[in-house]
């Protein structure tokens, strides 16, 4: 009896986590029914703007205790196989199998993630950026992203994930 009893509060609770998880990823966007006319094509015209800009990547100064740091692990095949399958257990799920940003969760965030396989953009970006972008997450400014911290992974993982999301935009 008891084995049944625990057995049911743990499906609640996985359901109730699952629900969480649900409007965390749902983002909000509210509409008005009764907007006129007006509102209607200011709104139409800012999710022009917005589609025009969606895929620009949001830059920030990288932190003093990043600078100077270099992937000890750059090009390295079995470092690279290392962060392939770190991503696809976990960073594909928003970025998607080859980075684009296009991942199944990637539909209900705003903003939407990054596309790791952007060769111009990712050409801007120092080891040591993408680095700490993958330790720090994206929950500050001026991200604001659904993007977890990732300072669980071990530094040589994380290094790891670095040479995978280089080869992406290779």
């Amino acid at each position: 009896m008891r084995n049944i009893g625990t057995k049911f509060w743990f499906m609640i609770t996985i359901l109730a986590l699952g629900v969480i998880l649900l409007a965390a990823c749902s983002g909000s966007a509210q509409t008005s029914i009764d907007s006129g006319a007006a509102q209607d094509a200011q709104s139409e015209e800012a999710a022009m703007d917005d589609e025009e800009h969606e895929n620009e990547p949001i830059h920030a100064d990288l932190p003093h205790e990043y600078e100077g740091l270099e992937n000890p692990f750059g090009g390295d095949a079995a470092a690279i196989a290392a962060g392939a399958e770190i991503f696809a257990g976990i960073c594909a799920k928003c970025h998607g199998e080859t980075g684009d940003g296009d991942g199944p969760i990637a539909i209900g965030l705003d903003p939407k993630p990054t596309s790791l396989a952007d060769g111009e953009m990712m050409a801007d970006l120092s080891d040591a950026y993408v680095f700490w972008r993958i330790t720090k997450g994206g929950a500050m400014e001026p991200f604001n992203s659904e993007m977890p911290t990732f300072e669980f992974y071990s530094e040589e993982q994380r290094w790891q994930l670095v040479s995978f999301v280089r080869s992406l935009s290779q």
